[in-house]
């Protein structure tokens, strides 16, 4: 019971904290405030770019650390090849034109739909988690990349740290890279997945 209680309560503040950052540019500034203690001297101490390097890296750590926990890898695996077997079936018999396998797998349906269903809550449920954490960050990166800072980069040298490249902020796709490479290094380093 407590468990499923801590399920729906991160669950509850992680669509709270979506939809609060779409509509209340006051509650985006308050969610900003949140981590203020923490990264503030990190801010201080080190370059804006070091400093998305390191919150990625720790975004990368905690979102991988959620994944294993909360996710059955092995359930999902086994889900996954039930799901690809029955969709081959399915369209081989397509194909053949086979009405009565056709018909032996639309019974078979529900239950694959209900499997679906599973590997779907299985895979979106540590996104919730992972946004309460995230959401605070990215509020505070914002507010700082709003103070003029300024970077040098490959082939563009030196750029304002909210200058598109390609249709993003530069430091939203730096941030990006680095955590999904960061989540990489700590998935394999987990044996995950």
């Amino acid at each position: 019971m407590p468990k499923e209680f801590i399920k729906r309560f991160f669950m509850s503040l992680g669509i709270v904290f979506m939809l609060g950052i779409m509509i209340s540019k006051e509650f985006r500034d308050q969610l900003a405030l949140l981590p203020s203690p923490i990264l503030d001297p990190l801010y201080q101490a080190l370059p804006i770019h070091l400093v998305i390097f390191i919150l990625a890296a720790f975004t990368g750590l905690y979102s991988s650390l959620i994944q294993k926990y909360t996710i059955d890898y092995a359930r999902l695996k086994e889900i996954q090849k039930k799901v690809m077997e029955f969709q081959k079936e399915y369209m081989d018999a397509v194909k053949k034109d086979n009405k009565f396998k056709l018909k032996q797998l639309e019974k078979e349906q529900p239950e694959i739909q209900k499997m679906q269903s599973e590997m779907m809550s299985m895979q979106f449920t540590p996104m919730f988690y992972t946004v309460v954490v995230t959401i605070p960050v990215f509020m505070w990166l914002y507010t700082k990349t709003n103070l003029n800072p300024e970077v040098v980069v490959p082939f563009q040298g030196l750029i304002h740290i909210g200058e598109p490249v390609l249709i993003l902020p530069w430091w939203i796709l730096w941030y990006l890279l680095c955590s999904i490479a960061w989540g990489q290094v700590i998935r394999k380093a987990l044996k995950m997945g």
